[in-house]
């Protein structure tokens, strides 16, 4: 613990300035793009100083780390568990871009990417500041926001001309707000998937992906596997129908979330929330339509709505 603390302490000191979380836009910030490393990291053409015995800071130009290139600034934290983590340091709006390349399409129209640029500001600045005291601010990965270094103008534009727009809750803070592909007809509450601590940011009927046939899904597993990933004993045979996106559903007197499910089972065969459950002698199938949690924008129905020439505030407004 005294370990970790010093650390902190030592990048509040060395980034004094960077945390002015009450501003739309920070100068600086600090996402973990690699964890739990066994081994110290060797980062070729980088410049390493030693601070202390658990804390390195690494510079250079044109850096790379398995094939995932980083920032010019970056840090290397030894952990109490004797592995490392790689911290970069880089430009506030440059993490956003780099966000928007990943997690959506570049060759979709720039009104969507906008869409995604105030969801995406808005999540980090919220996360940002949960994590103000803490080592990093965010994640690279889908723990956060799928981040990676870009050169796409593109995307540069979108947060650019969005500079400064923020989605806010019904608390009047900056709203976590969250995002998912596709919703299959209807969006949920962040509550109903994540707990009462999430704030909602409300609900959507979506035509768009109501309509498309492709985004339907069925996951198969032979019940006695099935039970046994689940940790449960034989519950017989059961068919239920849900009509509203369900994210809890009950498998024999057990009540499981879809999120825990996707979790066990694989995001990309249990794909969205659920709209059946068959559990027969041999087999369970599950069913539904859309994929991801279904909370906040979805994708496929803002690339719609925008082909339809709706503005991204207009987009964000329906959603």
């Amino acid at each position: 613990m005294r370990v970790v603390l010093s650390l902190v302490i030592i990048l509040i000191f060395v980034f004094a300035g960077d945390d002015s979380f009450a501003e739309v836009t920070p100068g600086l910030v600090r996402i973990r793009m690699q964890k739990e490393l066994d081994e110290f990291p060797v980062i070729s053409g980088s410049q390493i100083n030693k601070i202390n015995e658990n804390f390195w800071s690494v510079r250079g130009e044109n850096l790379t780390f398995f094939d995932k290139k980083l920032p010019n600034n970056n840090y290397i934290i030894r952990k109490s568990d004797g592995r490392f983590d790689i911290i970069s340091v880089l430009e506030f709006n440059e993490y956003l871009a780099g966000v928007v390349a990943h997690e959506m399409p570049l060759a979709w129209p720039l009104e969507a990417l906008k869409a995604q640029a105030v969801v995406a500001r808005s999540y980090a600045l919220a996360r940002i500041f949960e994590r103000r005291n803490k080592l990093f601010h965010l994640e690279s990965d889908q723990n956060d926001q799928v981040f990676s270094m870009t050169n796409s103008q593109k995307t540069r534009s979108a947060v650019y001309e969005t500079d400064g727009i923020i989605l806010k809750g019904s608390n009047g803070r900056v709203l976590k707000a969250f995002f998912h592909s596709d919703c299959g007809g209807q969006t949920v509450t962040a509550s109903s998937v994540w707990g009462a601590g999430a704030v909602d940011s409300g609900t959507a009927r979506d035509p768009w992906c109501a309509e498309k046939k492709s985004n339907t899904w069925s996951f198969e597993m032979g019940k006695t596997e099935f039970l046994e990933r689940l940790e449960l004993a034989d519950m017989g045979q059961q068919t239920s129908y849900f009509s509203h996106k369900a994210q809890m559903i009950s498998i024999g007197p057990t009540e499981f979330s879809v999120q825990k499910l996707r979790e066990i089972f694989g995001f990309f065969r249990i794909r969205s929330a659920v709209d059946t459950v068959e559990i027969s002698d041999e087999k369970v199938k599950i069913a539904g339509q859309g994929f991801g949690h279904g909370a906040g924008l979805c994708q496929w129905g803002t690339l719609a709505q925008v082909r339809q020439g709706k503005s991204y505030i207009k987009v964000l407004e329906h959603y």
